[in-house]
């Protein structure tokens, strides 16, 4: 199944509008429950509701209660994702964008898809670590080419190749106008 959906940040989202959105994807799941293999979404990350702080969370709970424990699920999320211990709880595989402007999310996308497919092959078994920093804003602007972000995506980068058991490492900038 295949759902796509895009809006620009404007509020939380209403229950109606986050329950058109996720029924589909929980239904999906529930009924191709014994032919999954494993789960990969593509979400922003810094969704907000108007029951909720974390819709992200909450979808991928929803998702877990239905396929249970062991099914292994990935996500990508944007480069200014609020990432929530739900989202690290819910999901195995964790991978964010490292660009903005966002030119990688079709890297993002085959490199989480690699993790799961090595995890549905039962090669690795991973899970994710989240450090959060108390931040007032996103550093930067989040911005990639220049200053302290670039410079902490590139020690990213060389921690992956300095520990072979670490297969991403995603930093994320925040999203400040989620005001959580």
């Amino acid at each position: 199944h295949v759902l796509s959906a895009i809006a620009q940040p404007a509020g939380a989202v209403t229950r109606d509008a986050f329950d058109r959105l996720t029924d589909p994807i929980v239904a999906a799941a529930r009924e191709n429950r014994e032919r999954l293999d494993g789960i990969i979404l593509g979400l922003h990350g810094a969704m907000v509701t108007d029951f909720c702080d974390d819709g992200e969370g909450e979808l991928l709970a929803r998702l877990r209660a239905v396929v249970g424990p062991e099914l292994p699920i990935a996500v990508t999320l944007d480069l200014h994702a609020n990432v929530t211990r739900a989202m690290c709880r819910h999901a195995d595989i964790l991978v964010s964008y490292q660009t903005y402007p966002h030119v990688d999310m079709r890297r993002t996308g085959l490199e989480a898809g690699e993790i799961l497919q090595r995890t549905m092959a039962g090669e690795i078994r991973p899970r994710t670590i989240r450090a959060h920093l108390p931040m007032i804003d996103e550093v930067n602007g989040g911005r990639t080419d220049v200053g302290a972000m670039r410079e902490r995506l590139q020690r990213a980068r060389a921690w992956e190749q300095q520990h072979a058991d670490v297969f991403s490492v995603s930093i994320n900038a925040g999203f400040a106008r989620a005001d959580i």
